[in-house]
């Protein structure tokens, strides 16, 4: 996939977070087990009720330990919420303790998705903006698994809406991925959320929901100020997501936007041989001749990929066969230089010149040659290729 992080846990194993099941768990398991229930069972109630009252005060107990704080992580991933409580008022603080990814009891609770071990987490003073090794808050992991009830109370609780993991990515940026629209409006609703922002890749929140095919989210992204309709487009076109693509069109993006290099959502589609989406782009009025900086067009694109039908679509919407870029090559240079050809011979059935003259003289001929193509060589010399013609070289 696109993007984000591949999910590694497994539910009950804390091993998978680098949380290590020594002998502290089961023994103060057992402990804990011949103590007062009443006391955290009464508190887990006030929370699930969602009150915000501070809960009673906790005992003083002796100071905590490193083994109290790695089985708070242990309790926190696997254990019953009653656990977790008597652990906190055994003296385990729900600060320190981090895992070997570097996510802490918070992190944790959140990835289990369960509200009351999340409030009593930030009632007892764990930070909302904590990050793990890889730049991730608690927030970027509800994004990921879609808690929308855990997001709002972390929100609440101050956890930054724009923070960012090593990659760049944000929480919004995780919601338009997942295609997690409920999340991503009430994101977009926190003040100075920039929806515009990029990651370190360029792409935005909109972008990663084209190219998700989340449409929904996209719709939603795209009527926000200063929206990225074209820039979504080509992304939708590099990635082939057809649905994107002509929710993106219908929305009003410009067919024939250009990125930096000049090229249109046409040249990135057709170069990629994705057919469908060259054929919708073009019945919405893409030009197939618009050049990139290097004066290539669609058709060169398709060609080098060997993409048959792209290119007899292009060629049937009015593409110029014998289009020269930056060097005065041709698709049939291309296509001989790739070793295509069905594409080669489509090209000349539709009067492509077979010795058209290149960068120092080569024709498509010298190419194939030059590359080691007999099937081609052969072929261009059966349609009127001259083995005569030389190079600026003399080859």
């Amino acid at each position: 996939m696109v993007w984000g992080y591949k999910v590694t846990h497994r539910l009950g194993q804390p091993e998978a977070f680098g949380v290590n099941a020594g002998p502290c768990f089961p023994q103060i398991v057992s402990k804990l087990k011949r103590q007062d229930q009443t006391e955290p069972d009464q508190e887990l109630r006030w929370l699930e009720l969602g009150l915000e009252e501070k809960a009673p005060a906790a005992r003083e107990e002796e100071s905590s330990t490193p083994q109290s704080r790695g089985c708070l992580l242990q309790a926190v991933w696997q254990g019953p919420p009653s656990l977790v409580m008597q652990l906190l008022r055994q003296g385990a603080p729900s600060l320190p303790g981090r895992d070997r990814a570097g996510r802490t009891s918070l992190h944790l609770a959140v990835l289990r998705g369960h509200l009351p071990l999340v409030r009593l987490l930030l009632q007892r003073g764990a930070p909302a903006d904590a990050m793990d090794r890889a730049g991730r808050t608690p927030l970027h992991e509800t994004a990921w698994h879609g808690y929308w009830s855990v997001a709002e109370l972390l929100l609440k609780r101050g956890a930054p809406a724009a923070a960012r993991s090593e990659t760049g990515l944000t929480p919004l940026h995780w919601a338009a991925a997942l295609g997690r629209t409920l999340l991503a409006t009430r994101l977009l609703a926190v003040p100075g959320q920039d929806p515009a922002a990029a990651d370190k890749r360029g792409w935005t929140a909109m972008h990663w929901a084209a190219a998700g095919g989340r449409l929904p989210v996209l719709e939603l992204l795209a009527a926000t100020e200063g929206a990225d309709l074209e820039g979504a487009l080509m992304v939708s076109a590099t990635v082939g997501h057809t649905a994107s693509l002509r929710l993106l069109l219908a929305l009003g993006a410009k067919v024939d936007a250009t990125d930096g290099a000049g090229i249109n959502a046409l040249g990135l589609a057709a170069g990629l041989g994705h057919h469908q989406d060259t054929e919708v782009l073009l019945g919405h009025g893409a030009d197939p001749n618009v050049r990139d900086k290097n004066s290539r067009c669609a058709l060169h694109r398709a060609a080098s990929g060997g993409h048959l039908l792209t290119v007899q679509l292009l060629v049937a919407r009015g593409a110029d066969v014998d289009a020269q870029d930056a060097l005065g090559l041709t698709p049939l240079h291309y296509a001989a230089r790739g070793g295509h050809a069905e594409v080669a011979n489509h090209l000349l059935d539709n009067g492509a010149q077979v010795n058209a003259g290149g960068w120092l003289h080569k024709t498509p001929l010298h190419l194939a040659v030059e590359h080691g193509h007999s099937p081609i060589t052969e072929l261009l010399l059966s349609r009127g290729a001259s083995p005569a013609l030389m190079t600026q070289w003399g080859e």
